[in-house]
């Protein structure tokens, strides 16, 4: 009778276990003639975004943002990890106590849970990117110190540093 126990507790596993598990991926076409951008939730009204994948509020996800010439994201950080690649436009990157990196077309930046960082546009013409996201999107603004500030505080400063230099906002979808 004991050979046939762990057969009979294994199959007995894998048979609780399998449903619970999610279907595999299916494969994904997106033609960026249909794609349909928004405004980024608690992100600068100068960034849209498409969801190409997933679904940015409850996992892991896949978008294609859109920034206007002059367009910052100031400093903040993710929960989750986040990785870019830059399609077109100039793209500067600035992390926390380093240099400012410029992105351009087929660029790529990881940054990893937690880790401080602006995000702009630099240049006359509109950047845009792929990002992936392991997680549910968040966004933390911080100050200059670090200490975390409310989001409305951050976009209105972000906002002042964009009219001074002549940004637009993006065209309301």
């Amino acid at each position: 009778m004991k050979p046939l126990l762990l057969p009979f507790l294994f199959s007995t596993f894998l048979v609780s276990v399998l449903p619970a598990q999610e279907m595999p991926d299916k494969p994904i076409v997106s033609k960026a003639s249909s794609q349909k951008y928004a405004p980024a939730h608690g992100a600068p009204d100068c960034i849209t975004l498409a969801v190409l994948r997933g679904d940015p509020d409850k996992g892991p996800s896949t978008v294609e943002i859109k920034l206007t010439p002059g367009c910052i994201v100031p400093w903040h950080w993710h929960s989750i990890n986040e990785s870019v690649v830059p399609l077109s436009g100039l793209l500067e990157i600035s992390m926390k106590d380093e240099k400012p990196v410029l992105l351009t077309n087929g660029d790529f930046n990881y940054l990893p849970a937690k880790h401080i960082h602006q995000d702009k546009c630099s240049g006359s013409k509109p950047c845009a990117a792929i990002v992936s996201m392991d997680g549910p999107f968040d966004i933390h603004y911080v100050d200059k110190s670090g200490a975390e500030i409310p989001a409305a505080q951050a976009l209105a400063e972000a906002d002042k540093l964009m009219i001074k230099s002549g940004a637009k906002p993006a065209p309301k979808p």
